[in-house]
């Protein structure tokens, strides 16, 4: 399907024929009419800051349309997502779990379980009408958050992986998309319908009118962008008449650094800056009982999101799920004793850091790392002192909770298949450092480590997201491979400044040295294996030694076909050897499997 290409007619022609005839189930919380329980909006903001909305102080006519759904509901001054990474942070919000319970701790190689039970999942029980549209490929259904949808539409991975947006649909897309599928619901049925908007993701590249709205700030300029989508989504479903009974949830997966903490993007730490997310709940016009303009201080997260829409929505949970651990953030009691649970396990996987995860209450916020932190988030001082030793009690507190938390039961951990990893090397390449490692041996959110924080690794962090935006931007790959060589002279053990080092050398036409680097790689556990052998395999053809060439892409490609190009050029080198029947063999797999994305740099060049 092509980048700004509706799903095409006869998918819309066959989810409409499908939703005929179903019946609907279950009675509701309310309705606005006797006929049709009110339905559901899930609006996921990627990489959204509270500030970036009018509704949250910021510049004012950036968002009307999101303030004026927010100025409908209730506001949530204190929420933060469960890890500032797209896909577990998601997880959260369809599950209620949080990441350590889920089991979904990184973006690119952990799946959902089939054993969950998902918003999705209680709604179509119930009856409704359900669809995901998702802008990103790292919530590929492959990743497991399609459970429960009729429909769910996520763009494909390009043939050349470069940046972000080449993976993604922007906000005309989705809602393009969603409109389309909107129509095909038939007016006394409810629906569940979840958008996706991945704008304001790095790089920041609005359209020059929203560029200009937003006084130049190219980030601000994303979100006004998407915000001006989303109100032709509203459109849509005023012109419809299926706004006024509509239950709608707006809630970031994360936010982003901006410089601040000396953190550019997000996932490398958890400050503030990356788990504070805008949250409201906009019910529908004759359910709001006088709740329009509330602001609530109590703490929330992103696991809120489910047991909320679902109790809106009178749904029930699926027999024999786990206990959720969000809850009704309309219900929520006014106490400063709740806590909300975040982690990120993005430098255990990428860096060979400690983990770092956290609770956070109304006053305080510790977070637990080879070198634990407690910040007085009401303090001006904020999470610029780390007052762990003066408040001893509000530690064990935390660490108490936490340890409640990992205690519960969880959800099997579940790998993409092996047919799927073929790729993930390439979507490392579109930013997400650590994509295809799996997660083995985990370490506990409490368990001691020798480990360096996160924390204090900023100005390591700082070299590595330089070189990932240069080699997004197409940079001097020269810069890159002096900026690694340097990470991983403090840091021998980073092996994704070793997989980017061999990428840039092999941009340079540095075949020896890509060699010495994607082998360096291979010892570590993980799915980078498959994405380094086929790059080791391209190196040392280039460098002469096709046999060598030949053991590699056999190795990498003996459970999966690898992204498009990668088989067949095997099958060209096993010609070019002599090795007919093979390369014949090789052929007939190819017709038989499933081509994927992205292609693979060949033999002979970029």
């Amino acid at each position: 399907m092509r980048r700004n290409e509706p799903y095409p007619f006869h998918v819309r022609l066959l989810v409409g024929l499908c939703l005929v005839g179903l019946g609907v189930a279950g009675a509701g919380c309310g309705t606005s009419t006797p006929e049709r329980r009110p339905s559901g909006l899930l609006i996921t903001l990627d990489t959204t800051i509270p500030e970036a909305l009018g509704v949250y102080g910021g510049q004012g006519d950036l968002t009307p349309n999101l303030d004026r759904l927010a100025g409908e509901g209730i506001v949530f001054e204190n929420a933060r997502t469960s890890a500032p990474i797209t896909l577990p942070a998601h997880a959260s919000m369809l599950t209620g779990l949080y990441p350590v319970r889920h089991s979904v701790r990184r973006n690119g190689s952990m799946v959902l379980s089939g054993e969950a039970s998902t918003l999705a999942e209680q709604a179509r029980e119930a009856g409704f009408a359900t669809a995901a549209v998702v802008s990103a490929v790292v919530l590929d259904p492959e990743y497991g958050l399609d459970q429960g949808f009729d429909l769910y539409l996520a763009p494909p991975l390009p043939e050349r992986a470069t940046e972000h947006l080449d993976a993604s649909w922007t906000a005309a897309d989705v809602v393009e998309r969603a409109l389309l599928w909107l129509e095909s619901v038939p007016d006394e049925r409810p629906f569940l319908l979840w958008v996706h908007f991945y704008d304001p993701h790095f790089p920041y590249e609005p359209p020059p009118a929203f560029l200009e709205h937003a006084n130049g700030d190219p980030y601000l300029g994303e979100i006004a962008a998407m915000d001006a989508e989303i109100g032709r989504l509203l459109a849509g479903l005023e012109a419809a008449d299926r706004l006024d009974d509509l239950w709608v949830v707006g809630v970031a997966d994360h936010g982003e650094g901006l410089g601040r903490n000396g953190e550019d993007t997000h996932g490398y730490f958890v400050y503030d800056a990356t788990l504070r997310v805008p949250f409201f709940v906009r019910p529908p016009a004759a359910l709001a009982k006088g709740r329009a303009g509330e602001r609530v201080e109590e703490p929330v997260s992103v696991v809120d999101v489910q047991p909320t829409l679902a109790r809106a929505l009178g749904l029930t949970q699926s027999r024999g799920a786990l206990d959720v651990d969000g809850v009704d953030v309309l219900a929520l009691a006014d106490t400063a004793e709740r806590g909300v649970y975040f982690e990120s396990y993005f430098g255990v996987v990428a860096f060979h850091w400690s983990q770092l995860a956290g609770w956070a209450t109304r006053d305080h916020k510790y977070v637990h790392s080879s070198q634990p932190e407690l910040f007085d988030v009401r303090s001006p001082a904020g999470e610029g002192a780390n007052t762990i030793d003066a408040r001893p009690e509000a530690v064990e507190a935390a660490r108490a909770a936490i340890a409640a938390l990992a205690a519960r039961p969880r959800l099997p951990v579940a790998g993409v298949d092996a047919e799927f990893r073929g790729v993930l090397g390439q979507i490392e390449r579109l930013g997400y450092a650590g994509a295809s490692s799996t997660e083995l041996g985990l370490p506990e959110p409490l368990e001691t480590s020798d480990l360096p924080s996160p924390h204090e690794r900023v100005a390591a962090y700082a070299q590595f997201a330089q070189c990932q935006k240069l080699l997004a931007e197409n940079g001097s790959r020269e810069t890159v491979v002096d900026l690694l060589v340097e990470v991983l002279r403090e840091n021998p053990m980073n092996h994704k400044a070793q997989f980017h080092l061999g990428h840039a050398l092999m941009d340079l036409g540095r075949w020896a040295e890509a060699i010495t680097a994607f082998l360096a790689v291979l010892p570590h556990p993980g799915g980078e294996r498959i994405p380094a052998e086929l790059n080791l395999a391209v190196c040392y053809y280039n460098a002469g030694q096709p046999e060598e060439a030949l053991r590699r892409f056999e190795s990498a490609l003996a459970d999966t076909i690898g992204p498009p190009g990668a088989l067949e050029t095997y099958i060209r080198l096993l010609e070019a050897g002599g090795r007919h029947d093979e390369a014949q063999r090789q052929r007939e797999r190819l017709a038989r499997e499933r081509p994927m994305s992205p292609t693979l740099v060949g033999p002979g060049g970029n």
